[in-house]
């Protein structure tokens, strides 16, 4: 590619936190490449539990946490599972985990988190409006369930959390709980709702639309697997490609999720990204219709209404990139589902599979690089990357344009962790 035909920007990703930095870019007036070895909806961002959660401002890493991982790795098939033979890698990140739950700093991740949640939901409803895309969020906002009082009120500094930082909260007992959701069986007790919170009809149709949002606007697509970078004088110039091809670049954007630090490793930046394996079940016709996004809180794992059927998913699997799926985990959580909702219907299920891009302490890189001028950094978004993937984008492309994007960019730096 000639130099004066290279884009001015290329988006290594192309899940919803690689288009949605697509189109904050070309919405400030920048040329556009991105580069996939899978196509727009091929990708974890489209088998995702579809929530733009901006409630979700404590970090997974919290304080006393690691009194309770021994319990929950008892059961293989429980909300927490580690590969023997993954366990050797994976000790840098899980170190790094630890230090996130000291106190000190888990109130400093509460703090980043809710700083990029507090414009979330509105900046996905600006977007959706400019693509003609309102129709495919809903907005019927989010529904936390527990078994007892005892164990809402174990829970009870995470709500009260959420209050301090303005986020609408409302504990419901068992009549209120019925009154949302008249499907949840006598094992949904006691509860709390938020409307902070939406829900898309299909993760995948969101990126249909977005990605043919940004073919009409001239962004160029290409399918490649990277596995390089050439860096000259402080640069990247291009990324090679399995197929052999170098393709040019000018500003880079690395959005690759679970695979990103793969290629940072590449600059000299060694950040510990993990692949949070998830898994979910999308029931064409569960027999029961549910309004609100679903939060199984003590047994943590969630039910989401979409026009496609009811997906009922979770867990965290910590296995690496190349491990087979063990969908073991997601008849699981049908199971799990099942003493909520008696009458579910589970026949003729999807399973599925993908990579949460975790950081150890669940707050995102948005950072350029400390090794390459012209290279910046969108991944570690964790299960909240469509939360936060149009919040992103839009940083991004005020850093592009080396505007003040009026946020603290320290902790979400890409150094934070040396």
């Amino acid at each position: 590619m000639a130099e004066n035909l290279t884009p001015d920007v290329t988006i290594v990703g192309n899940g919803i936190v690689g288009l949605a930095t697509a189109y904050a870019l070309v919405r400030a007036g920048k040329t556009v490449q991105v580069i996939s070895r899978d196509g727009v909806d091929e990708g974890t961002s489209s088998g995702n539990a579809a929530a733009v959660a901006a409630a979700e401002i404590m970090p997974i890493a919290e304080p006393g946490l690691w009194k309770k991982v021994p319990g929950m790795l008892i059961d293989p098939l429980g909300p927490l599972s580690l590969s023997v033979t993954h366990l050797p890698q994976l000790m840098p990140w899980f170190y790094r985990f630890l230090r996130a739950c000291r106190p000190h700093n888990y109130a400093k991740g509460v703090a980043a988190l809710a700083a990029l949640m507090d414009g979330a939901l509105d900046d996905h409803r600006a977007m959706l409006d400019h693509i003609n895309g309102k129709q495919l969020l809903g907005g019927d906002g989010a529904l936390f369930v527990y078994r007892s009082h005892a164990a809402r009120d174990k829970a009870a500094h995470e709500w009260k959390l959420r209050q301090a930082h303005g986020i609408d909260v409302f504990p419901l007992e068992r009549d209120g709980i019925l009154q949302h959701e008249p499907a949840l069986g006598p094992a949904a007790h006691c509860g709390y709702f938020t409307p902070r919170w939406a829900t898309y009809r299909d993760p995948k149709e969101l990126l249909r639309t977005l990605g043919g949002w940004l073919r009409d606007a001239g962004v160029t697509f290409t399918k490649a697997e990277v596995i390089g970078i050439v860096q000259e004088v402080g640069q990247v110039r291009a990324l090679k490609c399995a197929d052999g091809r170098d393709i040019a670049v000018q500003s880079l954007i690395i959005a690759a999720g679970a695979w990103s630090g793969r290629l940072s490793k590449q600059l000299g930046e060694q950040y510990p990204v993990e692949a949070d394996r998830g898994y979910n079940t999308t029931l064409p016709n569960p027999g029961i219709d549910l309004k609100s996004y679903v939060t199984f809180s003590e047994d943590s794992f969630v039910a989401a209404p979409l026009s496609i059927g009811l997906r009922i998913g979770g867990a965290v699997e910590m296995a690496g990139l190349a491990r087979a799926p063990n969908y073991q985990r997601s008849k699981a959580l049908l199971a799990l589902a099942r003493r909520y909702l008696p009458d579910l219907n589970v026949a003729g299920g999807t399973e599925w599979m993908g990579y949460r891009p975790g950081s150890p302490d669940s707050i995102p890189v948005i950072s350029r690089s400390a090794r390459a001028a012209n290279v910046i950094y969108a991944f570690g978004h964790g299960h909240l990357g469509l939360t936060l993937s149009v919040t992103t984008g839009k940083i991004v492309a005020q850093m592009i344009g080396d505007q003040d994007s009026g946020f603290d960019m320290t902790p979400y730096r890409i150094g934070r962790f040396d």
